[in-house]
């Protein structure tokens, strides 16, 4: 009989850099999970424990965890999708995927930001990066509906000014969402504004949430500048609800690692200016 694991044994924060890798694992086949289930809606656990090649205790251990989040929902023998309010992946999942791609996206993203601008950010976990790099910066200020972000421009006050924008709370997204919060923006204006999204076909961005899809596309249409930042995973990522078409855009910053071909492809839906990241 094998060893239990950390991540099997249920422990806590792993300390180790085997340990940290067995998290990362544990994200990325949650990820999986939610991508599964937002193309299907609904999934059985022998399946699961297929295609992940993990035990079935491990697998439930998984659902476990998404269904405490209100991210799926258990029924016997498997879990199903939830309303598609809640569909989007938490951020805490997210933001621990593909760490490196998404930082070095959003400092090239940063580089297109000028001092005095009003600046617009998403909820993303990509754009979440950005502010690492404006701290620096004179005169922003910030319009965001992400309540995270709102905290860290707070603590960057007086020196960055921020318009937090309210509206129903998700606390999968730590972030606000849907009409509400697109009638604020509508009453703003801003100088740029920064969005990722979920995915990427055929030169339109598409997000599962209707809510999301939304804020989302309000923002752009408040902004005199519009930059994407893409990681190589939105190409093929799960999409419902239409965000905005890639001609659009301004800017578009994108992970080199989606290869020559499939950039190309996107080229062709616009006259935007590509920034490659990693090349």
């Amino acid at each position: 009989m094998s060893t239990p694991t950390q991540e099997d044994a249920g422990a806590g924060p792993p300390t180790t850099a085997a340990g940290s890798a067995g998290a990362a694992s544990a994200a990325q086949r949650r990820q999986d999970i939610l991508d599964l289930v937002a193309r299907r809606s609904t999934v059985r656990v022998d399946e699961l424990v297929d295609r992940l090649g993990v035990s079935r205790m491990t697998v439930h251990r998984d659902l476990q965890h998404l269904a405490e989040k209100n991210l799926v929902v258990r029924v016997h023998g498997g879990i199903r999708r939830v309303h598609p309010r809640v569909t989007e992946s938490d951020l805490t999942v997210r933001s621990g995927l593909r760490r490196e791609i998404k930082a070095a996206l959003a400092e090239r993203a940063a580089d297109l930001v000028q001092d005095g601008d009003v600046l617009a950010l998403d909820d993303s976990s990509t754009v979440a990066f950005v502010l690492d790099h404006l701290a620096v910066r004179h005169d922003l200020t910030v319009i965001t509906h992400s309540l995270a972000l709102m905290r860290d421009v707070a603590a960057l006050t007086p020196r960055m000014a921020l318009i937090g924008l309210g509206g129903d709370y998700y606390p999968e997204t730590e972030s606000f969402l849907g009409p509400g919060v697109a009638n604020q923006a509508r009453e703003l204006r801003a100088d740029t504004v920064l969005v990722s999204t979920t995915a990427l076909r055929a030169g339109v961005l598409y997000h599962p949430d209707y809510e999301a899809a939304l804020t989302k596309r309000t923002l752009l249409e408040v902004a005199e500048r519009r930059v994407l930042l893409v990681d190589a995973t939105k190409l093929s990522g799960p999409g419902l609800y239409r965000v905005a078409a890639l001609d659009e855009f301004h800017d578009v910053v994108i992970d080199a690692s989606a290869g020559r071909e499939r950039i190309d492809e996107l080229r062709e839906h616009t006259d935007a200016r590509f920034h490659l990241v990693g090349a």
